[in-house]
């Protein structure tokens, strides 16, 4: 279930750190979050998301100084802590031969057999992506250079879906 009081990016980065045996980062993430959004509420000011829709033609003037900074601090913190969430790198899985990954999206990194019949061809690290990305691409066969080449191609997928470059 999302917990739409913090967004469904934030709760998915929360579930994704919960289910990898961090629920403190996830907690604390979550509540920063909620802490964000309190603040934003009570200086009465729209989502930053709905003054870009409308153009920004309307703003709504913060009513105290200093909320309004504690507002500012909240967001810059929550995208600190997805910044690390990020940073993190690959995550082991129960199963040895498969690593996952939080950034912009699921990625996991999984070691299969070659076996024709089954779509793996050769032996090694294949990577499977968020919808639109990668679905089961050979990378390697070994294990370091294949988490090398799958921040390539993460790195290249964000900047293509996002057409920032970044």
């Amino acid at each position: 279930m999302n917990d739409r009081s913090v967004g469904v990016e934030i709760d998915a980065t929360a579930k994704w750190l919960e289910e990898r045996g961090i629920p403190g980062a996830a907690g604390l993430l979550r509540r920063v979050a909620r802490q964000r959004d309190e603040a934003v509420q009570q200086l009465g000011l729209r989502p930053v998301s709905l003054a870009y829709q409308t153009g920004g033609a309307e703003h709504t003037a913060p009513r105290d100084l200093g909320a309004a900074a504690e507002a500012a601090m909240l967001r810059t913190d929550v995208a600190r802590l997805q910044a690390l969430a990020e940073r993190a790198g690959w995550v082991r899985d129960a199963d040895v031969k498969r690593l996952w990954r939080w950034r912009d999206g699921w990625w996991e990194l999984g070691q299969r057999r070659r076996n024709p019949r089954d779509g793996y061809h050769d032996t090694g690290w294949y990577l499977w992506g968020p919808v639109g990305s990668y679905d089961g691409e050979w990378l390697d066969r070994h294990k370091g250079p294949a988490m090398a080449e799958a921040e390539r191609l993460i790195t290249k997928h964000r900047a293509a879906t996002r057409g920032d470059g970044r």
